[in-house]
């Protein structure tokens, strides 16, 4: 979108804002709007509320799907949800939602067969670079957990491992929120929610390979364990590739992609049996994720280098 400067008095200029987005913000003539200086670019934002509401209502055929449905609302950026026809059963369901992933949110209003769920308490979008980096942290020690507990054949950390899914689920729907909102003055918005994802995805992989151990009994092997030491490199090479900047970090991991995914993997599954060969699966989708997971990153470097 391109505007004419309009010469002023004093030798300012000014320009015509988007009517579409001033009515989107609720702006009118005399309204303050603030104007930051960022490298070569302005960015202009609002200080007006504009608080979102929407108003849902349980039917059967959604009512197995609210987990989705009320995620799905909050990235969005809404801060208010009606919840209309939601029974005891759903209420219940509603509020573990609302506990466990709705950072911010608290259920302000019940009747028999409604609730509300408002923003009270949501933190402010200075912090989405702080969750962004501890997203990275919750999956660096996860992969240590893990490998540690198969290192000692002891799998002892499954509430661990529950509470660290849990406490990135929530962190990621909390920056997708904010990216949503334009609060954050990302300059990729799409590579960092893309990012956002792969990292959910990843931390998630490392879930199911756990629970999966846990539940079947895995003993530790020779394979197992050194797939998991390749893999905590890799992952670590991913961290460096974004926080550090490091094209080599991001050239290692594509690099080291036949290696891995279509070498030591396919090998040391085709040598397994049975419940060791599904965790040794596991672990070559960690390799893949965390490979597909260099793109956004890469995306970021270039255009940072490009200018």
């Amino acid at each position: 979108m391109k505007r004419k400067l309009i010469k002023q008095g004093g030798g300012g200029f000014t320009i015509y804002l988007p009517k579409k987005w001033a009515d989107s913000k609720g702006l009118k003539s005399g309204d303050q709007i603030d104007v930051k200086e960022t490298g070569t670019s302005l960015i202009i934002s609002t200080a007006v509320s504009t608080k979102k509401e929407i108003t849902i209502e349980i039917t059967p055929n959604n009512k197995q799907n609210l987990r989705n449905m009320l995620t799905h609302l909050y990235r969005r950026g809404f801060d208010k949800i009606s919840i209309r026809n939601a029974d005891e059963e759903a209420c219940e369901k509603i509020r573990q939602i609302t506990k466990d992933l709705l950072l911010g949110f608290e259920i302000t209003e019940t009747e028999k067969t409604a609730c509300i769920l408002e923003n009270i308490s949501e933190p402010t979008e200075e912090k989405y670079d702080v969750l962004v980096k501890r997203i990275y942290q919750i999956t660096r020690e996860t992969q240590r957990v893990i490998t540690n507990d198969f290192k000692n054949d002891k799998l002892e950390s499954l509430k661990t491992i529950e509470e660290f899914k849990a406490q990135q689920d929530k962190f990621v729907l909390f920056c997708k929120r904010i990216i949503a909102k334009e609060k954050h003055e990302t300059k990729y918005p799409l590579t960092d929610w893309e990012l956002l994802t792969l990292l959910m995805h990843i931390e998630h992989a490392y879930y199911y390979l756990y629970v999966y151990a846990v539940k079947n009994k895995v003993k530790s092997s020779k394979r197992i364990n050194e797939l998991l030491g390749n893999l905590e490199e890799y992952l670590q090479y991913h961290y460096d590739a974004y926080y550090k900047k490091d094209i080599n970090a991001i050239h290692k991991i594509n690099e080291l992609k036949q290696k891995y995914q279509f070498g030591k993997c396919y090998e040391y599954i085709e040598q397994a049996k049975g419940k060791e060969a599904v965790i040794l699966a596991h672990i070559r989708e960690l390799f893949r994720l965390i490979q597909i997971g260099i793109s956004p990153v890469l995306s970021e470097y270039l255009d940072d280098l490009l200018g």
